[in-house]
């Protein structure tokens, strides 16, 4: 499991909050499960796609009518 160190920076560099945050970490999480349990298990797609989910995720909150 990443360290609560890690998921605070990962955190803070996305500038995601609420249940966004909750998503980073789990990512984490996740990543280093599958990273000790599935040898087929490739961490740059799967940076790749918590990215892509982060970019739509502040997407869809910059579009949203405050």
């Amino acid at each position: 499991m990443a360290s609560s160190t890690t998921q605070n920076n990962r955190i803070q560099s996305a500038r995601v909050t609420g249940p966004t945050a909750e998503f980073v970490v789990f990512c984490d999480s996740e990543r280093a499960h599958r990273r000790n349990t599935d040898p087929s298990f490739d961490p740059a797609l799967y940076d790749e796609a918590v990215a892509l989910v982060l970019d739509r995720l502040a997407a869809t909150t910059r579009d949203t009518p405050q």
